[in-house]
């Protein structure tokens, strides 16, 4: 099984384990991290924050 961490500029912004999501591949875990670091971009456009893409991180733990 996988999970996943996002954070952003060194901040941590979810870890899948705590919401109970874990996966059963990594390529799973991946496709889902990168589907919520897009909904974190798509809110912060709407909300009119500002971001740099490259500033996301995602890790990937086998659990």
């Amino acid at each position: 099984m996988y999970k996943y961490r996002i954070s952003y500029d060194g901040g941590q912004l979810r870890d899948s384990s705590d919401l109970g999501y874990l996966f059963e591949t990594e390529e799973e875990a991946t496709e889902e991290a990168k589907m919520d670091v897009e909904s974190y971009i798509g809110d912060w456009k709407i909300e009119g924050s500002e971001y740099d893409h490259e500033l996301f991180d995602i890790e990937i733990e086998e659990v």
